[in-house]
């Protein structure tokens, strides 16, 4: 078990900019660090170099599907005890393992105050 606190960064993944904002104001209100990607190239070198709490992932982006990158965000060393929440209104596109790999699943439309409990949650849990 390690003795480090737990990351107060949060990569969110997002292409709405709109949403964007929102989720990073809300995070930054709630004592998080957003580290903003509109794109999904960048997110696992991302969650490697900045080792954050937990990762906020859209799945309809303009580059990446986003199950592809959960799928390599599970299947890397580094990354894999990172925590995903996919936030979409693409949900049914997850199967089953994608589904289990990710932490929770918030469909778009999505209430604010419980995607904020379920990073808080997240970033808490110990990682083993």
């Amino acid at each position: 078990m390690s003795d480090e606190a737990p990351s107060n960064k949060v990569v969110v993944v997002e292409d709405d900019p709109a949403i964007l904002d929102l989720l990073a104001d809300e995070l930054r209100e709630n004592g998080f660090q957003p580290l903003v990607l509109r794109r999904g190239s960048a997110v696992l070198k991302t969650v490697k170099d900045e080792k954050p709490g937990v990762v906020i992932l859209d799945l309809a982006l303009p580059d990446r599907d986003g199950t592809d990158i959960l799928r390599d965000l599970k299947d890397d060393w580094d990354a894999k005890k990172t925590p995903v929440i996919v936030v979409s209104a693409y949900t049914g596109r997850l199967d089953h393992k994608g589904r289990e790999s990710a932490e929770a699943v918030f469909p778009k439309p999505f209430d604010l105050h419980e995607l904020m409990n379920a990073v808080r949650a997240a970033i808490l849990r110990p990682k083993d």
